[in-house]
C-alpha cells in the first residue's frame, strides 16, 4: 500500500528522466528553457510503497526498512544474459503526464553493486562456477556502480527483476567482499 504522493529527490528524478527518454524523448525538466517539442515536464511526485512482492517474497526498499538493513531489498536482474545484483532503494508509481500506463507501472530505484574480481578462496577459480543454478557471485564491499552509467539502469519495472538474493559478508579475505546467492524458485 502506498503512502500519499511524495516529492522525489533529485537523484530519482534524474533516473526517471533517463528512463522515460531512453527510446524517444518524452519528458523534460520543468525548468528547461527550451524543452524539446512534444515532451511533458517531468512530474516531481510519486506514490511511494513500503514494500512489494517479487516471486512471492516481500521486498522492502532500504528507504522504508525499519531495521536499517538492506536484507530484504537485495535483488537480481538479468539483462542481455548478464546478472546484476542491487539494493532497492525505493518502490513507487510515478504518474507521468504524456506517458501511457505510467500510473499502473510499479517502478524501483536500484543501487547496483559493483562486481568483484576476487573469490573468497585462495584458488583463483571460483568453485561455485560449476553450479550456476546457485547463482553465487561476489561483489565489492559497500561499493556501487555509478548510477548514471545506464548499465544497468537505476530505474526499472519491478516486474523486470528476476528474484530476491541473500547477501553475506566475507571477512577472511583482503579485500572483504559481499557474496550473494539467488533465492529464485
Amino acid at each position: 500500500i502506498a503512502d500519499k504522493a511524495e516529492k522525489l529527490d533529485d537523484f530519482i528524478r534524474r533516473g526517471l528522466y533517463s528512463y522515460y527518454n531512453k527510446d524517444q524523448r518524452r519528458v523534460h525538466y520543468p525548468m528547461d528553457q527550451n524543452p524539446a517539442p512534444n515532451t511533458s515536464p517531468l512530474a516531481s511526485h510519486a506514490e511511494i510503497y513500503n514494500f512489494a512482492l517479487l516471486d512471492g517474497r516481500r521486498i522492502t526498499p532500504t528507504s522504508r526498512s525499519s531495521r536499517n538493513t538492506a536484507g530484504s531489498s537485495i535483488v537480481q536482474a538479468r539483462i542481455a544474459n548478464k546478472r546484476y545484483a542491487g539494493e532497492i532503494r525505493s518502490i513507487f508509481v510515478h504518474r507521468q503526464p504524456g506517458v501511457p500506463d505510467s500510473s499502473e507501472t510499479l517502478l524501483a530505484s536500484i543501487a547496483w553493486m559493483k562486481r568483484s574480481d576476487y573469490t573468497p578462496l585462495d584458488n583463483p577459480v571460483f568453485i561455485w562456477d560449476r553450479f550456476p543454478e546457485l547463482g553465487v557471485e561476489t561483489w565489492e564491499l559497500n561499493q556501487f556502480v555509478d548510477p548514471l552509467s545506464h548499465d544497468p539502469p537505476m530505474i526499472m519495472h519491478l516486474r523486470d527483476l528476476h528474484c530476491q538474493l541473500s547477501r553475506g559478508t566475507v571477512t577472511h579475505t583482503v579485500p572483504n567482499m559481499w557474496i550473494t546467492a539467488t533465492m529464485d524458485r
